[in-house]
């Protein structure tokens, strides 16, 4: 029983999320999906995005001004100990990044009912 309520809850809270935070996990989304190509990463990350899409209210413009900083944030220097790049954390410190924020706000400030989704 606990595990259904925590679920529902769960639920409840992704669909009652700010609209800049819906924004970055689309941006997190987007960026795992071009970084990772194919398989199951690809796959969910693809899934994400389109819900994340789905309960965002911003046009579709806003979510194609990512393409451009995705690509140029993925050709940074994260290398492990080990010598390899973490795609992973380039595309969780793009989606938190300032350029991300600031996306989101150019155009939330165009959308009359958005001022209270940030």
């Amino acid at each position: 029983m606990l595990v259904i309520s925590g679920s529902a809850h769960a639920e409840l809270a992704f669909k009652h999320q700010s609209g800049v935070r819906l924004f970055q996990h689309y941006a997190q989304a987007s960026c795992l999906a071009t970084a990772f190509t194919e398989g199951e990463i690809y796959d969910q990350a693809i899934s994400a995005l389109n819900g994340y899409r789905e309960f965002g209210a911003m046009p579709l413009e806003a979510y194609e001004e990512l393409n451009e900083p995705i690509q140029q944030w993925l050709k940074k220097d994260y290398a492990t100990q080990a010598g390899k790049q973490n795609n992973l954390m380039k595309c969780i410190d793009f989606s938190e990044s300032e350029l991300v924020t600031k996306i989101y706000h150019g155009y939330a400030a165009e959308l009359p009912d958005m001022s209270k989704n940030n």
